[in-house]
């Protein structure tokens, strides 16, 4: 006891108050997972477009080639 003061008790809004933070950051951290996920399926979904396009240029480029050397 400092200067002769009394402390005051714990409270149940004390223990509401932390409950209550606790939840919060909960839900920061689920926010934060799921906005992750969305960039991660966005870069997925570009990435596998721009696979596609490679693949049907090559295909493209190749049916040019056996052309020219056919005909």
């Amino acid at each position: 006891m400092e200067d002769d003061k009394i402390r005051r008790p714990v409270r149940w809004t004390d223990l509401l108050v932390i409950l209550t933070e606790t939840l919060f950051n909960l839900s920061q951290v689920i926010q934060t997972f799921f906005e992750s996920l969305y960039e991660l399926s966005i870069y997925h979904s570009n990435r596998t477009t721009q696979t596609h396009k490679a693949w049907e240029k090559m295909s493209q480029d190749l049916e040019t080639l056996q052309e020219e050397t056919d005909g």
